[in-house]
Parts: structure tokens; sequence; C-alpha cells
């Protein structure tokens, strides 16, 4: 990221300056707003979030035309409607506000811009919605489902929460909510992290190879050191002897490298063959001793 603000804040910073164009999903976004950000049964929104504040007056005066008032108070901006509250409030909780697919979407926006977050894409991924009360989450996964996301509910110090926990939901949710910028951050840190991760397990899988072919290696550089002082070089046949010496000067060579130095060349399965006959020799020989 470009400074020091978390990935959530440029998620709500996005959000905050996305005006629908048309008045029913205003509607919806100031909805979600009054919703999460209620305290007890009153209407009206309290935070202390500048962003939330300065939308819930752009909605209200594109949708109403009316001038809300704001005042302060212990660290928190209260914004009510001195007139016409009851005429809003019965207009924003109709159920043909969220009918439409484009305001269910703006629905989400707004909670998201309320009481929302979302981690860094760089670390594990994870987003969630502080619902106000149980009811609330279980509309807000509702809505949520209808878009396929599959969020799950929990409960923190006994707040519920709906949230989602794999990548591609939450890129999936950005992308409903109109998040496009932050999206392509998402991606692009998941790309990142995912091309780093498949690197990181090839080279695990290729030392492991590499140290149990070295393990490998050591012990039939052994087992042929033993045969040959026990028994001679002329105790060993034709075959046998040439892949041993083969293998005492190449410790670090592969079976397919062993096999390419004999006269014929041999296949891997072969040299492997005649590495094990060696082996086995050796072992019979310590066990006769």
């Amino acid at each position: 990221m470009g400074d020091n603000r978390s990935f959530a804040s440029e998620v709500r910073s996005e959000l905050a300056g996305h005006i629908s164009h048309g008045k029913h999903c205003c509607k919806a976004e100031l909805r979600a707003i009054f919703e999460g950000s209620r305290r007890g049964d009153t209407f009206g929104i309290i935070s202390n979030d500048p962003m939330v504040i300065k939308k819930s007056v752009i909605l209200i005066k594109k949708i109403y035309s009316l001038e809300p008032e704001i005042r302060e108070s212990n660290y928190e901006t209260h914004v009510s409607l001195a007139t016409g509250g009851s005429r809003v409030r019965q207009d924003l909780l109709r159920e043909s506000v969220l009918e439409k697919n484009c305001c269910r979407r703006a629905y989400l926006r707004g909670w998201f811009l309320v009481a929302g977050t979302v981690t860094d894409p760089e670390g594990h991924y994870h987003l969630e919605i502080n619902a106000k009360s149980d009811e609330d989450a279980v509309s807000l996964r509702e809505v949520m489902s209808g878009f396929d996301l599959e969020p799950k509910l929990s409960h923190r110090k006994n707040h519920p929460i709906v949230y989602l926990k794999e990548g591609q939901k939450v890129v999936d949710f950005l992308n409903i909510v109109g998040a496009h910028v932050a999206l392509m951050e998402f991606e692009n840190a998941r790309i990142v992290k995912e091309v780093r991760g498949r690197v990181n397990r090839r080279v695990n899988c290729e030392t492991a190879n590499i140290k149990k072919t070295i393990s490998a290696s050591a012990k039939q550089v052994e087992d042929i050191r033993f045969l040959i002082e026990n028994v001679g070089e002329d105790g060993l046949s034709e075959r046998l002897l040439g892949i041993a010496k083969a293998r005492l000067e190449n410790p670090e060579a592969t079976l397919i490298e062993l096999g390419g130095m004999m006269e014929p060349p041999l296949g891997k399965s072969a040299v492997n063959h005649r590495l094990r006959r060696l082996s086995e020799m050796a072992e019979n020989l310590r066990g006769q001793e």
C-alpha cells in the first residue's frame, strides 16, 4: 500500500466516495448506515468516523432534500432529523427498499462502511461486519447469501458478526459493494502470495529431494567402500564394479547422471538395481561378520 493506512481503511474510503446514481440504491445504503450505527431504539446516526457522517449527510440531502441536524457529544457525532424523521424512517424500512439487486449491493456497502473491516491481503483472508443484533446478523447473511457468498455467523464478546474467510469470497464481496480499486490491490497481493507459496513449496520439495539423494548416495558410498575393503574389486562382477567406481568418483551425481557415465549407458532403473545389489551384498557381509 502506498501510505500507512490499513487495507480496511482504503476499502472504506473508496466506498465512502461511491454515491449511487439512483435514489433507490441511496435509500438502501442509508438504511444500512442507520441500522449499523443506531443506539437502542433511537433512529439516528451516531459515529466517530467522519466518512460515515459525511456520506450520511450527502445521502439524506440527495434522497429527501432535508438538512440533518449534526451535533458533537463525547467524541462522537450525532446525525438526526428534527423534521421529517418519522417519514424518513418509515420510508427506509419498507421491504421494497431491498427488492432490487443493485439496492442489495448498496445495502451491503452501507453496512461495511459503518461496521465492516477486512484484513490486509498480505496476511490471512478475513472480512467481517459487526452487526447490532442477531436479527441484523441473520438479515445480513441472507442478503450476502443471495450473492453466493455463504458467510458464517459468530459472536465476539457477545456481539454478532458476519464473516468471510476465503480469499475468493472476499474478492467477490469487494466487487459486489463496488470497491474495485481495493479489489485490484487485493487480487495483486493474493497472486503474489500464491506464487510465493508455490515457489516455496517447490524449493522445499527440491531441497527434500536433494537431501534424500545425498543421504542415499552417502549410504551407497559407505557400502561400496566396505565391500572393496573386505572382498576387493575382484569380488565384484564387472557390471557392479563399473557402477561402484562411478558412484565413488561421483558421490553427488543422480542415478540418471550415473547411467550416462556407463558404456553402454544405463537407465535409471538399471543403475538403481545395481546400487541396491551392492548395498544388499554389503549388508549380507556385515551380517556374516
